[in-house]
């Protein structure tokens, strides 16, 4: 007889199967933005986005899916404001920190000058 040969799954039955919602990392993601890592956090939103961009432009979407992406687009959105609140709350600590800066500085030259 000859020998057994594992046959490969076809490609049309891959195709027909519904597309998984791909997970939003959000742990990940709401740990970096808590360590002030918000590049990193903005990257693992990016990834994410381009995973759901596949899944769309593949072709195997399952519409009966429709809610888990609501849901998911959902939590994509909250994550984003969440993002954007930190980059606005570094961007006023960091001005804050200028202008506190320039008043030492200020501070400095009056002392030096009056000595």
């Amino acid at each position: 007889g000859r020998p057994s040969t594992p046959t490969r799954p076809r490609l049309t039955r891959w195709h027909s199967e519904p597309t998984m919602v791909p997970q939003l990392p959000t742990a990940l993601i709401r740990d970096a933005i808590a360590q002030d890592r918000l590049d990193e956090a903005s990257e693992l939103i990016g990834e994410h986005a381009r995973q759901v961009q596949l899944a769309i432009t593949d072709g195997r979407l399952d519409a009966s899916r429709r809610e888990a992406w609501q849901e998911l687009l959902d939590q994509q959105r909250l994550l984003l404001t969440e993002l954007q609140r930190a980059r606005d709350e570094s961007s006023e600590a960091l001005k804050r920190m200028r202008g506190q800066r320039r008043g030492s500085d200020a501070y400095r030259r009056a002392a030096g000058g009056a000595g």
